[in-house]
């Protein structure tokens, strides 16, 4: 029996079949966002590499439609039959603290929360429904970016503003990056030897979006992510962080809400210092003596180095590991050598970089779950 995880992003989706050890069997991801189309990479059950391009796909579902058939091929072509399906959920607001197996109901509850995620919840249920669809007698289960952060105490959650402001939706700080952050304290764990309720740690998940976390006996309670993405550290196109009277100011100016979120989300961070996203490209123009990625390079770690300043007085100096993740966390050792910099008294007991396996993690979960 096998495991099918599924995670639908705004212009990509990945997707890995793990048996019951866990092991992954095979893996198809798909990047539907770019001009030229589709384009699928992945490897089969027989460790084959699979490629598959498609110049007139550009949108989730059908990009969906093409992974599950080719799911549903190789299940048929190896005899294999699905115990479960899980999928990432970005948004589950207050409703969600755990993994949840889907009804309709739960399905209805993460239709209302579309609002809190309007980018990424929608493109998460049209994942599930059609999984639903094609795999009907498969179990399925949602598993939430935002669970992981739902105990953070409320004087960390809470915004200093009126309550009930929305008819809407309840701002609050959820907090994202839950499933990864998860994943680490779950590996750090094993790696020191420490049960997970003795182990405190702070995660820092760098990638285009990126995340840092203060977990204390297991448990997060504070992020720098807060009531969506956008707050927090300086990122790929995120500007993290900011004055809210520089939105207000724009809107005077005549700029619409619409100009505003899109600057925000996709034109501020690195890119609006530079007018870049991609780290690799940044360091090497930096070296080249670029001063715009030189203060992009500078104000995204110096971003990083207060949160871990601030979450280490959080946890009041007992760390037991500063963990580096995400594909900037993992991948770029003079960011992580930069952000660490003048932070030799502060003892972090460990510095850990660990890969970033949100399916994975998802996999675990339904097994757990399961039995």
């Amino acid at each position: 029996m096998s495991k099918l995880i599924v995670n639908v992003g705004s212009t990509s989706v990945k997707s890995q079949l793990f048996d019951n050890a866990l092991n992954v069997k095979a893996t198809l991801n798909a990047d539907y966002g770019a001009t030229n189309g589709l384009s699928v990479e992945g490897k089969n059950l027989q460790g084959d590499v699979f490629l598959h391009q498609d110049k007139d796909i550009h949108d989730a579902k059908n990009t969906l439609a093409f992974l599950y058939a080719q799911w549903q091929k190789w299940l048929e072509e190896n005899d294999l039959t699905l115990s479960a399906i899980g999928h990432r959920v970005v948004h589950g607001g207050a409703n969600f603290k755990l993994i949840t197996p889907l009804t309709a109901e739960v399905l209805a509850t993460i239709q209302q929360l579309d609002n809190y995620a309007p980018l990424h919840n929608p493109l998460n249920r049209l994942g599930i429904e059609m999984a639903e669809e094609l795999f009907a007698n498969v179990p399925q289960f949602a598993v939430f970016d935002t669970a992981f952060h739902r105990n953070i105490p409320d004087y960390a959650g809470r915004y200093a503003i009126p309550e009930n402001l929305s008819a809407n939706v309840d701002f609050y700080r959820y907090g994202f990056h839950g499933i990864s952050c998860q994943h680490s304290v779950n590996t750090a764990s094993k790696l020191l030897g420490k049960s997970p309720e003795n182990l405190n740690v702070i995660i820092l998940h760098l990638g285009g979006g990126a995340s840092a976390t203060a977990v204390k006996n297991g448990i997060s309670v504070d992020t720098s992510m807060g009531f969506s993405p956008t707050e927090g550290l300086v990122m790929a196109s995120r500007s993290g962080d900011i004055d809210p009277m520089i939105a207000i100011t724009l809107q005077r100016e005549g700029k619409t809400v619409e100009d505003i979120n899109h600057l925000l989300n996709k034109q501020s961070g690195l890119k609006g210092i530079c007018d870049e996203t991609d780290m690799r490209t940044i360091l090497q123009r930096a070296e080249k003596g670029d001063e715009s990625c030189k203060l992009a390079l500078d104000l995204f770690c110096y971003r990083i180095k207060k949160y871990i300043g601030a979450y280490f007085a959080v946890l009041n100096g007992n760390v037991d590991a500063l963990i580096f993740t995400g594909g900037i966390g993992e991948n770029a050792p003079s960011i992580r050598k930069q952000i660490l910099k003048g932070l030799d008294g502060l003892n972090f007991g460990q510095i850990l970089v660990i890969h970033a396996q949100e399916e994975l993690e998802i996999a675990s979960q339904i097994q757990a779950l399961q039995g």
